[in-house]
C-alpha cells in the first residue's frame, strides 16, 4: 500500500507492516491525540498516535533499520490509552510510562501476538532497538518524529527546515547523529520552543490536569473503567461522558474548550502540576568524533539547563476564564 506522510513523503508499506497497520489495535490510535486532551482547548490540533507511530517506522526504515526494528517502531505506542499521557496523571505515574507497563498485555489482548513473534523480535525490551529508543537526553526516532511532526503541523517550523534537518542526520554505531554543530543548535533552539509551544503551554497543561480530574471522578462514580480507556478513542470517551446525567461532570466537561484563558502564576494559582523532564542533547559529528552538543557549545548547555529547571519548577496555573 502507498502511504503519504507529512514529514517523509510517499512510501510503500507492505507485508507484515501493512497487516499490522490495518489491525484494529493500530487503527484505534488514529483516534488518540498525540498531545492528550490539548485538542479540546487548541483549534486544529489533529496529530494522532497512528501518524506518529507510522512516522517513527518510516524514519528508522529511511535510515536502514531492519524489518524487526521497523515492526518495533510501528508498534511502540500501540498501548497508549485514550488521551495519551493524561492517563499518567490519572495513575500518578511520574515517569509517564503507564503505556509501557501494559505494552505486552496490549499486544496479547489485541491479537498482535498472532501476527508477529513477540519473543523472537524482543518486543519485551524496545531499548535493544537503538534507532527507535535511546536514553534521555539523546536523540532517537521517537523523539525526532514527535518533535518534527508537531512543530511542522502546528506551524512553528517550515518544510524546508524539516528537510534540512533530515539531510543533516546520519547513523553512527546504531545511533542518530547530527552532522553539523549548526544544525544541532537549530534542534536545541527549536526544542526549547517546542517545550514552550506544546509541552508546557499553559492551556495544554490545564487540559491535562482537567481531563485527569474528570476521568478520576468518572472512575470513582463507576461511569467508566480503566479498561475502557485502553480500548477506546478520545472522542468516544468524551461522547460517553457527555451522555451521563451528572451535573458536576457536565460542568467540568464544559470547561474544556478553545476559549479558555489561563496563565502561569506562582503566587495565585488554582493548581500545580509537574511532569517528566523532557530535554534533548543531540550527538554531533566533530573532528574529534561524536560528542553531545552540550560538551562543545555553551548555548546548548545553557538551553538544556534552562529546560531542566523549567520542568523541575513545574507549572503553577491560574484559571482566568473557563
Amino acid at each position: 500500500m502507498k502511504y503519504t506522510d507529512v514529514l517523509y513523503g510517499e512510501l510503500e508499506i507492505d507485508g507484515v507492516l501493512e497487516r499490522l497497520f490495518k489491525s484494529d489495535a493500530m487503527q484505534r490510535l488514529a483516534g488518540v491525540h498525540q498531545a492528550g486532551a490539548a485538542y479540546l482547548v487548541q483549534k486544529n490540533w489533529t496529530v494522532n498516535r497512528l501518524e506518529h507511530s507510522v512516522g517513527v517506522m518510516l524514519l528508522v526504515k529511511k535510515f536502514g533499520a531492519k524489518l524487526d526494528e521497523q515492526i518495533a517502531a510501528l508498534l511502540h505506542d500501540i498501548s497508549h490509552t485514550s488521551f495519551s499521557h493524561v492517563v499518567d496523571y490519572l495513575m500518578q505515574d511520574k515517569e509517564e510510562g503507564y503505556h509501557d507497563s501494559i505494552f505486552l498485555e496490549t499486544l496479547e489482548k489485541n491479537g498482535i501476538t498472532a501476527m508477529v513473534d513477540v519473543e523472537s523480535l524482543g518486543l519485551d525490551d524496545l531499548t535493544r532497538y537503538t534507532l527507535l529508543e535511546q536514553p534521555s537526553p539523546l536523540l532517537c526516532a521517537d523523539r525526532i518524529d514527535y518533535f518534527l511532526r508537531d512543530m511542522l503541523v502546528y506551524g512553528h517550523i517550515s518544510r524546508c527546515e524539516v528537510d534540512a534537518f533530515l539531510e543533516a542526520l546520519c547513523v553512527v554505531d546504531g545511533r542518530f547523529v547530527i552532522t553539523s554543530e549548526e544544525m544541532a543548535l537549530w534542534y536545541i533552539r527549536n526544542y526549547e520552543r517546542y517545550v514552550s509551544f506544546v509541552l508546557l503551554k499553559p492551556k495544554n497543561v490545564y487540559s491535562a490536569w482537567k481531563m485527569s480530574e474528570i476521568l478520576r471522578y468518572a472512575m470513582q462514580k463507576h461511569y467508566i473503567e480503566l479498561d475502557l480507556l485502553k480500548q477506546s478513542t478520545d472522542n468516544n470517551i468524551i461522547a460517553h461522558l457527555q451522555g451521563i446525567h451528572d451535573t458536576h461532570l457536565q460542568r467540568e466537561l464544559a470547561t474544556l474548550h478553545p476559549d479558555i484563558a489561563v496563565e502561569i502564576n506562582n503566587q495565585t494559582y488554582d493548581f500545580y502540576m509537574t511532569g517528566k523532564t523532557r530535554v534533548v542533547d543531540p550527538l554531533v559529528l566533530t573532528e574529534r568524533g561524536v560528542v553531545p552538543i552540550s560538551t562543545i557549545n555553551k548555548e546548548a548547555q545553557e538551553s538544556i539547563q534552562f529546560l531542566e529547571k523549567q520542568f523541575e519548577i513545574g507549572s503553577f496555573i491560574r484559571q482566568i476564564h473557563v
